[in-house]
Formats: C-alpha cells, sequence, structure tokens
C-alpha cells in the first residue's frame, strides 16, 4: 500500500508539471509576444495572469485548503500537517506523517545539554541508551543530528535569514568576560557573512515585491481582539477617554494592525525563501541579512552579594514603603513650588532695591518660607503618619522587651528622605537665586560715550555715588555689595536650619535623639559652585560703574578745590566787569552741564544714584559763582558809599554859614571846585556803579540796605546840585551883605574922617 501511493503520489507529480502554472519553473523570465495591435478586446485573464508571472511568479495558491498555502507544495501533493515545517530540513521534506511509528505507550525521552549556535538548538548525539528512544524515523534521516542535516549548519545548505540571536554557553567552565563572548560572535558572524554572497539591486526589488504582494491580507488570521484589551489595560484612562487624543488613537491603532499583518507577511516570505528551489524559481538569489541579536552571559560570581544586599536594603532602608510614596507626594503637591527666595516676584517687584531693602526683601521672604516648612509641612506629614500608621506601625516594638531598632531604622529613612527633600528645595533656592544674578552675566561694560538704552534689563541694586574729597566713592562700596550678596546665599541656608524630623512631634517625649533634618552646609562644594558663579557676574558688573566715572574727570577741579583757589586767586588781581561776567558764565555753564546729567544710571546689574553727587557738585560749582558775585556786591556797597560820603561831605560843606569874610571867601571857592571838579570825578565814579549795578541786577540778589544805597546814591547827582544852587544863593547873599557892611564902614570911616 505505501509502494502504491508512492506510486500515486509521483504521478501526481508528473501530471501537476502540465499545469498552466508551469512557466514560474522558468529559468529565463520568459515573456509572451506582445498583442497585435489591431486587437481592440481587452486581454484575456490567462494572458494576464501569464505575463505577471512571468515576471513575479506566485509566491502562494489561489485555492488551497489552508489560506496561506505555499506555491511550492503543489510540487509534493501534501497534506496540510504533512507540509507543516518541512523546509526546517531538506532531508525532511518528503516525510510523511503515516511513516512515523504509531505509539501508544508513554514514553521517556532523555534530552541532552544544548549547544545554542546562531539561534538554533541542536541535539547532541544520541544517548548510549537506544531503548529509552521511541522515536523512528525513515532510513534517510538516520544520520547524526549533529551532522549536516539542519541546513544553517553545512556550507552548501540553504542559508537561512531568520534573526539570529547568537548566545554562548560553555557547559561546566566559567563563562567568559562579556569581551570574550563578543568577540565569538562576532567571529561566527563573520563566517557565516563570508559564506553568503549579498543581494542584488534585481534580488533586492523582488524580494520588497514579494514582501508587499506576495502574500494576501486576507490569507492572514486576523489579531486576536484579546491583545487591545491587554494593550489598553496598561494605558491610563485619562489617556484613552481623552476626546483631544482619539485622533491619535485611532492612528496608533491602525499603525499596530499595519505593523502585525506586515511582519507576519515577512515571516511568510522569509520562510518560503529558505528553500533554495524556491528562491531560484522566483529569482532571488539572496536576500538581506537580518541584523543580529547577541546575547550575552553576564558573570555572576557577585550574585549572592547583591541577592544579600538588596535583601538588607529592603528590609532596612524602607524605600518601598507606602509612606515615602505619600510624602513625595505631598511634597510635589504642594511644596514643589516652595522657594525661600522668591526672584520671580522680586523681578516683578520694584527694581532696582537699596541694599537694605534688597536685604530686608531676603531675610523676610526666607522667613517665610521657614514659617511654611515648620507650622504646614512638618505637621502635614505628621498627620500623614498618623492616619497611615498602618503603614509603619508593624516596626514599632511588639512589648517592652523587644527592641526598637527596627522603628528606629525605619524614622531613620523617614529622616533621611526628608532631607533629600529639605536639601532640594536649598539647593533649587539656590539656583534660583544664582539665575536671578545671572540675567547680567554679560556684565555692564560699555563703549563711551555712555547710552542710557543698551542696559534695558531690570537692574537689581542701587550704589549712590558721593564725593570724599578728592575722589569719588560708592556707597556702599562693592566689598559690602558683595558681602550683602553673600548672605543671601548664607541666609537661605541658614533659614533652612533647625527643622525638626516628623518624630518630634509624632513623640513628643523622645529625649537625646537628634531630631533635626539634615539640610545644606555652607562649606559644601555645591555652594562653594554657586557663590564663585555669582562671584564672576559680580566682577564682570563692576566695570561699568569705575568707567562711568570717567564722566566726572572734568570736574576734578571742583572737587580738589583747585577751581576755588583759581578764583581766589582772581579775585586778588584787577579786573573788569566783563572779565566777572565771562567767569560767572562759564561756571554756570558747568553747572548746568551737571545739572543735565543723569540722576539714575541703569548698568546692569546696579543702578548708580548720582542725584546726592550731582547736587554736591553744582553746590561747589555755585559757590564758585556766588563767591565772584559777593565779592561785586562788596564792592559795590563800598564804594557806594564812598561816593555818597564824597557827596554828603561837599552837601555838608557848601550848606555852611560863613561867619566871617574869610570863611565866606573858602566856601565860596570850594563851592567853585565842588560844582566844576568834584561832582564831575563822582559823575565818573557814579558811571562805574551804574555798570556794576546792571550786573548786580543780572546776578545777584542784593539786600533792602543795598538797594537804598543804590538809590540814595543816583539821586546825590540832582541833589548836589539843588545843594549847590541854594549854597551859592546863600554865598551870593552873604557876599552882598559883606560887600554892603564893607560899604558901610567904609562911608562910616569917611565920615569920621571927614569930621
Amino acid at each position: 500500500m505505501d509502494n502504491m501511493s508512492d506510486m500515486d503520489c509521483s504521478s501526481q507529480k508528473i501530471h501537476k508539471s502540465d499545469s498552466i502554472h508551469h512557466m514560474s519553473h522558468s529559468q529565463m523570465r520568459p515573456e509572451l509576444p506582445p498583442l497585435p495591435a489591431s486587437a481592440n478586446e481587452e486581454p484575456s485573464e490567462l494572458y494576464q495572469t501569464v505575463m505577471s508571472h512571468s515576471f513575479y511568479p506566485p509566491l502562494m495558491q489561489r485555492t488551497s485548503w489552508t489560506l496561506a498555502a505555499p506555491f511550492k507544495e503543489q510540487h509534493h501533493h501534501c497534506g496540510p500537517s504533512d507540509s507543516i515545517a518541512n523546509n526546517y530540513s531538506l532531508m525532511a521534506q518528503d516525510l510523511k506523517l503515516k511513516d512515523l511509528l504509531k505509539v501508544y505507550q508513554p514514553v521517556t525521552i532523555n534530552v541532552p545539554r544544548e549547544k545554542i549556535v546562531q539561534g538554533l538548538p541542536l541535539a547532541n548525539k544520541s544517548s548510549s541508551e537506544p531503548n529509552k528512544k521511541k522515536m523512528k524515523f525513515s532510513p534517510k534521516d538516520k544520520e547524526d543530528l549533529t551532522g549536516t542535516r539542519l541546513a544553517c549548519n553545512t556550507s552548501t545548505s540553504l542559508p537561512m535569514r531568520t534573526e539570529v540571536v547568537t548566545s554562548l554557553t560553555l557547559p561546566g567552565s566559567r563563562p567568559m568576560s562579556p569581551e570574550e563572548q563578543i568577540d565569538v560572535m562576532l567571529q561566527q558572524e563573520m563566517e557565516i557573512e563570508s559564506q553568503e554572497t549579498k543581494p542584488t539591486e534585481s534580488d533586492l526589488e523582488r524580494y520588497y515585491y514579494y514582501l508587499t504582494n506576495g502574500v494576501q491580507k486576507h490569507m492572514i488570521a486576523p489579531e486576536e481582539d484579546e491583545v487591545m484589551v491587554r494593550i489598553s489595560k496598561l494605558i491610563s484612562n485619562t489617556l484613552l477617554t481623552s476626546p483631544f487624543l482619539e485622533p491619535l488613537m485611532t492612528v496608533l491603532v491602525e499603525e499596530k494592525e499595519n505593523d502585525y499583518y506586515s511582519s507576519l507577511m515577512k515571516s511568510i516570505v522569509d520562510y518560503i525563501l529558505m528553500d533554495p528551489m524556491e528562491r531560484k524559481r522566483l529569482f532571488i538569489e539572496s536576500i538581506p541579512r537580518a541584523f543580529p541579536q547577541r546575547v550575552i552571559r553576564a558573570p555572576v560570581p557577585w550574585h549572592s552579594a547583591y541577592s544579600s544586599a538588596k535583601k538588607w536594603n529592603e528590609d532596612h532602608l524602607h524605600t518601598v514603603n507606602p509612606m515615602m510614596l505619600s510624602l513625595k507626594r505631598l511634597w510635589f503637591t504642594e511644596f514643589k513650588d516652595l522657594r525661600f527666595v522668591r526672584t520671580a516676584e522680586l523681578l516683578a517687584g520694584k527694581l532696582p532695591l537699596q541694599p537694605h531693602e534688597y536685604q530686608d526683601v531676603i531675610q523676610k521672604h526666607c522667613m517665610e518660607a521657614r514659617q511654611i516648612l515648620l507650622n504646614k509641612w512638618i505637621p502635614t506629614c505628621a498627620q500623614l503618619f498618623v492616619s497611615q500608621k498602618e503603614q509603619w506601625v508593624l516596626f514599632a516594638p511588639k512589648s517592652d522587651y523587644d527592641s526598637s531598632r527596627r522603628i528606629e531604622e525605619y524614622f531613620a529613612s523617614v529622616a533621611s528622605f526628608m532631607s533629600l527633600q529639605l536639601r532640594e528645595l536649598v539647593i533649587k533656592s539656590l539656583k534660583d537665586l544664582v539665575s536671578f544674578f545671572l540675567i547680567h552675566k554679560d556684565g555692564n561694560d560699555f563703549e563711551e560715550p555712555y547710552q542710557e538704552m543698551e542696559f534695558f534689563k531690570p537692574q537689581l541694586i542701587m550704589i549712590k555715588l558721593e564725593v570724599n574729597e578728592p575722589i569719588i566713592v560708592f556707597n556702599p562700596s562693592f566689598d559690602d555689595c558683595w558681602e550683602l550678596i553673600h548672605n543671601s546665599f548664607l541666609e537661605i541656608i541658614k533659614n533652612s536650619r533647625g527643622i525638626p524630623k516628623v518624630e518630634s512631634i509624632l513623640f513628643p517625649e523622645l529625649k537625646g535623639y537628634n531630631l533635626i533634618l539634615g539640610t545644606v552646609n555652607a562649606d559644601e562644594k555645591l555652594v562653594s559652585d554657586f557663590v564663585d558663579q555669582t562671584f564672576e557676574v559680580f566682577q564682570k558688573n563692576q566695570v561699568g560703574p569705575y568707567k562711568y566715572l570717567n564722566v566726572y574727570k572734568k570736574y576734578d577741579d571742583l572737587l580738589d578745590n583747585t577751581a576755588e583757589q583759581n578764583i581766589t586767586a582772581f579775585l586778588k588781581e584787577n579786573h573788569e566787569i566783563e572779565d566777572f561776567v565771562m567767569r560767572i558764565n562759564s561756571i554756570k555753564k558747568r553747572r548746568n552741564e551737571i545739572a543735565s546729567m543723569h540722576n539714575t544710571v541703569p548698568l546692569a546689574m546696579f543702578c548708580l544714584d548720582t542725584m546726592s553727587l550731582n547736587y554736591d557738585i553744582c553746590e561747589r560749582a555755585q559757590n564758585l559763582k556766588d563767591h565772584l558775585i559777593q565779592f561785586q556786591v562788596d564792592v559795590n556797597r563800598d564804594t557806594n558809599t564812598s561816593i555818597c560820603n564824597q557827596y554828603s561831605m561837599v552837601a555838608d560843606k557848601v550848606s555852611e554859614i560863613p561867619v566871617n569874610t574869610r570863611e565866606l571867601v573858602f566856601l565860596i571857592q570850594f563851592l567853585k571846585k565842588s560844582s566844576d571838579v568834584t561832582v564831575f570825578k563822582l559823575r565818573r565814579q557814579l558811571r562805574d556803579a551804574a555798570e556794576r549795578l546792571e550786573f548786580l541786577m543780572d546776578y545777584a540778589d542784593l539786600p533792602q540796605e543795598d538797594i537804598k544805597l543804590n538809590s540814595t546814591l543816583f539821586l546825590w547827582p540832582d541833589q548836589i546840585e539843588d545843594i549847590f544852587e541854594n549854597s551859592r544863593n546863600l554865598l551870593l547873599s552873604k557876599r552882598d551883605q559883606a560887600e554892603m557892611d564893607l560899604i558901610k564902614r567904609y562911608r562910616e570911616s569917611l565920615r569920621l574922617f571927614s569930621k
């Protein structure tokens, strides 16, 4: 019966060779001649099939018992069960299930140690106990299992293109180091690669064609719905139900289905191309080699030490205790944005700050953050421990005789965890403070002349410019400013100290323990790094203020009293009013220049307050101006008083009444001299006084006495003329009277003489 079935199988093979698909075995890719040009009819289905198969022979059967039946199975006329996995060995292609010995009793199979080569298990040579092997093989399969029966292990057999997982295991020996294992794997891969040919462009094009068109989608069993259910369980319901993510979900589901079908199609094509006859029929000599997946067995002499250390950590460090998660959740929900210095609030507020204002704000912010930690964070943590005591009470001693080591270790772990949170707060606060100054990391150097619009970022600290003869100084000095900034870092660290542990609230009766959380120390390297980084920015921002002092270089004579000495020397000399006018206008111009200078000078990190400096220099210039004016006021007062005194003396003298002729003659001569000489001299002095008065009217505010004096002075010319006239009349009358008396005496003398 077996011979009859073999003959039937052979006859079927011969008959099948006359099928319409026999052109699939052509060696030269034959093509049918083109249809006549006169034929307008649509080519027949047979013609289209033959044309298609002449370029790309079919990969799968059109009709078969199963959905995805390779085309090559038509040569064997085997049932579906006989066709499964018959390409793993070319020697097993013609095996039939009916040739296998039927065994109706339990069997025991000894499986020796396997040797893993290229990801394929190869059984060692058959055991010396044949009575334990109950399988029957055909005569041509009685070769050594470790011989050339597996195509992947022979040079003349089919080069398999499945994904290779390379792993090395040397039974009974110490595992090699990872470097040695990878070297052996690379050597094996190079040997395999040297035995294979690289695919040509035609091979790649045909291989890609069969990947995309060789297997139809309906031939593949759809993916089970349970897969999508398992995937959905791994995704949060919030994401699955979000309407905004619904388009993305649709795209991802479609991508998953495409990947599923694509991977199965590639697996089927790769499986069929394992047969060299199929590769020859499909005109594909070689296909791309998959990237090898390497598996390295690590040397594990430390496994026991690792296991014991892991167990110790789980028992003593309590890193997986639910309370740790609760503390972390509390921190991130309520305190993650807490900072000792709220730099964002500083930048949004009024800047720049006076040094004392900056210090007060830093201290205020740090104190507020400390109060939040003391009055909210620690009590809330304690409340969590009270509400979730079942998570940690099991570590407490059961009786007074039990050790409290476990509960102490537990709260030590809690303290370490909370200390890390506190350190994180301090470090972030320090980073924010550094970033607060880093906005001016480019410094404040500028090209002269100074342009205010170059510095548009908000300044941080106000520095006053003051005169400390004979130089200009900064108040506060830059050393004081750096001390102020450095103290800001220390203030943060200072306010983070002394935060109690949570057990100080849970167990207030505890004494003799360190109940303070750890924090950052001022001498830590990270603190010094932050300070150094800030100091570098601070140094870059000292250049601008010193450079801006060059603006005041031309006013050094006002600062070192050189200008005052020059004015004193000027006043010792005789000068015209015009010289005084020029000097005063020059000083006034300089004063106006100073008054028009910036009262505030933005310079990146610092803002210079020059108001008091400008005022001081202006006052010095004004004093020089006032000195010149006051000199003219004094000269004018003295000169006017002298002129008035001269007028008054002349007026008094000419107003005297002579008692004798001698006095009369003297007064007449004095009156003549005064009216002809003295008055003209005084008028010249009045012209000078008028010029001084005009000068003083432009530059000085005269007191009431000087105003009266000037009025008196300029009234004297008219008054003296009236006095002269009256005196002249008086003297004339006196002279006439004297003459009459003289004539009378003369007549009296003649009369007496005549008698």
